[in-house]
């Protein structure tokens, strides 16, 4: 009976705004040393249809509200692999982090803040997978994100994710 109760509290644990998540579906890191959680409707693309991952995408939101997210996407030609990929300002390699915000005014969005990183001047991102398999894509991330159209920065840190293929 305690190992039972010990399992089901560990499937589950509340996020910021209070809904519960299933664990084995997370997608967390620090922005600026602060802790954050994008577990709702975290999720990775969709299943790829031959043995060849071309691209990897995994985003998650804060909360229900959709207000904050984080997305990470990967393209690879020649095919992703569980290991590290890193760009640096105008690196070749398609790898971009995304933080974004949506701007509300009378309940509705107006406008949305992003911070990109990876191939952008000023930015880096690192990207790896510690696991590509049938169910989807873990790893972790950290990177530096420029505001999109402006000069401020978000240090990404202790970045992790498990995300299902849709």
């Amino acid at each position: 009976m305690l190992v039972l109760t010990i399992v089901g509290l560990s499937a589950c644990s509340k996020n910021g705004g209070g809904a519960s998540h299933d664990t084995e579906n997370f997608l967390t890191c620090k922005l600026n040393g602060q802790y954050y959680e994008f577990n709702y409707r975290v999720n990775a693309n969709d299943k790829p249809a031959s043995d060849t991952v071309h691209f990897v995408v995994i985003g998650g939101w804060e909360k229900q509200d959709m207000i904050k997210g984080f997305g990470i996407d990967l393209t690879v030609p020649e095919g992703a692999k569980e290991k590290t990929y890193a760009v640096s300002g105008t690196t070749a390699l398609s790898l971009h982090g995304k933080y974004y915000l949506q701007n509300m005014k009378d309940g509705k969005i107006v406008s949305t803040t992003g911070y990109n990183g990876g191939t952008s001047e000023g930015t880096n991102f690192t990207l790896t997978i510690t696991s590509l398999s049938d169910w989807g894509v873990k790893g972790t991330f950290s990177g530096k994100l420029k505001l999109v159209g402006g000069d401020d920065f978000v240090t990404v840190t202790e970045g992790k994710f498990s995300a299902p293929y849709n």
